[in-house]
């Protein structure tokens, strides 16, 4: 377990698997290079969608799964890695889902220029709240800070707070003694 809290991708991951089993659908947000989404589909959901803005994150990740092993079930549309912003969720993704990820931020190893913004990731976090099942979940680790600067992360805990408590649970936790902006990672439970 201490390796979880040294990565807070890992932990997240080690979170989500609790509420995905074989059959169900999940949505990697933004699949970066590749790991989150890799994880993912190790838990043999029946649909995975990945999305990224930037092509390169696409094919690193398209990549990284056809080199695990999940070539064929690229193929066979049973995971699907789009180019496309996650805001445009809805476009691709047409049935309910049991779990959603998201890692807000930009593209490690990528161009800093190219981040997320809270005009995107506000829309794409709504949409998945709505096509998530009751009793699934969302995880959202918010980078912030360098070169991304601190607006998307003002504007995401101050939109957190606003999400129907009757609906969903929401838990934004943060590490008390790391320097240097970490990032928040933040769960939704969506209840009914």
């Amino acid at each position: 377990m201490s390796n979880l809290i040294k990565n807070i991708t890992e932990f997240a991951l080690y979170l989500v698997q609790g509420y995905v089993s074989e059959g169900d659908v999940v949505v990697d947000a933004t699949c970066g290079n590749g790991y989150d989404t890799l994880r993912l589909a190790q838990l043999s959901p029946a649909k995975l969608y990945a999305f990224d803005i930037q092509q390169e994150a696409v094919d690193a990740t398209r990549k990284r799964l056809r080199e695990a092993g999940f070539a064929e079930k690229l193929k066979d549309g049973a995971i699907e890695v789009i180019c496309d912003s996650h805001e445009h969720l809805t476009d691709h993704v047409k049935t309910f889902i049991q779990a959603a990820v998201f890692n807000l931020g930009y593209l490690p190893g990528g161009d800093h220029n190219v981040f997320t913004t809270p005009a995107t990731s506000i829309p794409a976090i709504e949409q998945g709240l709505r096509l998530l099942k009751p009793n699934g979940l969302m995880s959202l680790c918010v980078y912030y800070g360098g070169d991304s600067g601190f607006e998307e992360k003002d504007a995401l805990m101050e939109y957190f707070r606003t999400i129907d408590s009757k609906q969903y649970t929401v838990l934004i936790t943060e590490f008390a003694n790391r320097p240097n902006n970490p990032p928040i990672p933040v769960f939704i439970l969506k209840r009914i």
